[in-house]
């Protein structure tokens, strides 16, 4: 009889080592990366561990049928069991250092994880030696125990019941992966049924979260569900957001048509910046430059990707919630990009990348944004230095988009860059470095040093050959795990032009979303006179600002001295205050009730507009009270 269940007791020996790795992985991601969960109790965190049962139960389901797809012969089946099970503790370690940095699971992106493969290993290895050399030596001991358990089991004979012994797995598999009682699959969002968006980060693990993208790979980007506002609300809250305002201003501000070079400066934290309060002056030559610009107190960005941060920059437009547009259905929808505007206006279009065109698909997406060039590091021969883990340093992307503005671009032309310096924290062999801190973030600090030179040198350069131009200085994204909520979306923002630009300084918080509009007043027209699909504000002619956010489930919206933070799972919502670039928590207060509705109406109709390829109907939300 005992023979007769061997299929059995092989699928649960692999779903159990499984699970195993599993539950040792989560538990390491848990102390890797504690300074995320300080506020938790070590008996809440391991309830948030294995509260996630069900996902681990899904991905130990999944394992265990794939290899014993394999149990009809003793050698492939354990060697099957050792590469696949050494994968998923090689995938969960990678989410641990990847969570480090995007502050969320690796999901959708895996694919681009695996064509920057080598990239990743060596930016692993040389920040996080130690979790690296010990997963190593741990992966290799787990082959050795795995092998040592599988050859002593028994295998299963093909015979006239082996097609129903599979039958019987597959069942098996698909109630673990419905979560043993629902009747839909286990979807990664559930786990924010938790209640807290961080607990939730601890129950998922990142092998099921991958193969759930995977699987939904060719499928339609789907909206996140959230919290529904009644169509009454809605018009009140666009009433509010967008208050009717009548510019006495002569339109455009700038009347030639200026150069205009967009700077995404890579992973550039504001945190990190002594402008906006860091003890260290990281980046002497952006702090010199942002007193003479138009800025604000503080940008808040639109994701932890540049294809987030591109779009958000110049469609004007909110994300889907925690995704990119790019790479997805969304990305061949219409939308007002600056850029395709302007080259209406006869400017000429090129972005430039210090890493490959193929990361993240950042290349084509800009194209499909309007740029009508784009060039990654294989373009760059001419080379100073030697290349990071990620491309090119700045210094020769920039050479290079020099040498290509003298030869190929002409006036007016509207450029993108988006270095590679600091995509890494690595700086030029023979470069001094600079004594920061003792702390490892110094490797950091020196690239963004290192950064700030090579952006000193090439403004300096392009203003002289060319002074019709104006600079938008801005990181694509926060770098670095800073923390898990608005901390971790602040980043630098200026419009800089020795020439055209009258600095002036904005006491708001402003969202990358508000950066066409503002470059439409300053070189085109009113902005609100046109047929544009903008959803962000002006700071040429507009008063009232607010920004949002996306993460985990969480939904940040700031407005005016406050801050709220949504649960979109469970509606229930966290409130804050401002006090210089920090937060403080206070009681919730109608004030704060206001903006949920505000930023629950504002994120539903965008989204609805932006899955429904139906963004030109945005105009008439933003003229609301014109009804």
């Amino acid at each position: 009889m005992s023979m007769k269940f061997t299929f059995l007791k092989n699928y649960f020996l692999i779903f159990f080592l499984t699970y195993s790795i599993l539950i040792t992985t989560k538990i390491l991601f848990t102390f890797y990366l504690q300074a995320n969960f300080t506020e938790f109790s070590i008996s809440q965190e391991l309830y948030a561990i294995f509260w996630g049962f069900r996902f681990d139960f899904a991905t130990c389901a999944i394992i265990a049928f794939i290899i014993t797809l394999f149990d009809f012969n003793k050698k492939i089946f354990t060697l099957s069991a050792t590469i696949v099970l050494i994968t998923v503790f090689f995938t969960q370690i990678g989410d641990i250092l990847y969570f480090n940095e995007a502050n969320r699971h690796i999901g959708y992106e895996i694919t681009d994880t695996i064509t920057d493969a080598s990239s990743l290993f060596m930016t692993a290895y040389s920040q996080h030696t130690i979790l690296t050399i010990i997963s190593i030596f741990t992966a290799f001991s787990l082959s050795i125990f795995i092998r040592k358990i599988l050859l002593n089991k028994q295998t299963i004979s093909i015979n006239r019941f082996y097609i129903l012994k599979k039958l019987v797995l597959i069942i098996l598999t698909i109630f673990f992966i419905r979560g043993m009682t629902q009747s839909i699959p286990l979807n990664p969002w559930q786990s924010n049924q938790i209640g807290d968006s961080k607990l939730a980060t601890l129950s998922l693990n990142a092998t099921y979260n991958i193969i759930y993208s995977l699987v939904n790979k060719n499928k339609k980007l789907q909206p996140i569900k959230i919290p529904t506002i009644s169509e009454k609300t809605i018009r009140r809250s666009f009433k509010e957001l967008y208050q009717k305002k009548e510019a006495n201003i002569d339109f455009p501000i700038i009347k030639t048509k200026p150069n205009i070079v967009f700077l995404f400066l890579e992973s550039w934290s504001a945190v990190y910046l002594q402008a906006y309060g860091y003890k260290y002056n990281t980046t002497p030559y952006f702090s010199e430059i942002l007193k003479k610009s138009i800025r604000p107190a503080i940008m808040i960005a639109s994701g932890h990707r540049t294809t987030e941060g591109m779009f958000s920059t110049l469609a004007s437009f909110q994300n889907p919630l925690g995704k990119t547009v790019a790479k997805t259905q969304l990305q061949n929808h219409q939308y007002s990009s600056i850029i395709n505007i302007l080259n209406q206006k006869d400017y000429n279009s090129a972005f430039f990348q210090g890493s490959s065109k193929e990361t993240s698909g950042t290349g084509s997406f800009a194209q499909s944004m309007g740029y009508k060039y784009s060039y990654g590091k294989k373009d760059i021969k001419e080379r100073i230095y030697e290349e990071n883990y990620w491309g090119v340093h700045d210094v020769d992307l920039y050479n290079f988009v020099e040498k290509n503005l003298s030869s190929q671009l002409k006036e007016p032309f509207i450029i993108g860059i988006n270095g590679a310096t600091t995509h890494d924290d690595k700086i030029p062999k023979g470069i001094k470095k600079i004594h920061f801190t003792d702390e490892k973030i110094n490797n950091q600090l020196n690239a963004l040093h290192f950064s700030d030179l090579a952006l000193k040198q090439f403004i300096t350069n392009v203003e002289n050959k060319y002074p019709n131009t104006i600079f938008v200085l801005l990181a694509d994204h926060c770098g670095g795990n800073i923390s898990v909520t608005i901390e971790n979306y602040m980043i630098p923002f200026a419009i800089y032009s020795k020439k055209l630009i009258v600095p002036k300084y904005h006491d708001i918080y402003l969202s990358q979303r508000d950066i066409a509009p503002t470059i439409y007043d300053l070189t085109i027209g009113n902005y609100k006179n046109h047929h544009t699909t903008f959803s962000g504000k002006s700071l040429i002619q507009d008063s009232s600002f607010f920004a949002d956010y996306y993460h985990n489930g969480i939904l940040g919206w700031t407005e005016d001295n406050s801050i709220i933070e949504i649960n979109t799972s469970t509606n229930i919502m966290i409130c804050y205050k401002k006090s210089n670039l920090n937060k403080e928590k206070t009681n919730c207060t109608k004030v704060h009730n206001e903006m949920k509705n505000r930023a629950l109406s504002f994120t539903n109709v965008s989204q609805k507009l932006l899955f429904s390829d139906t963004l030109n109907s945005f105009k008439k939300y933003r003229n609301i009270h014109e009804n």
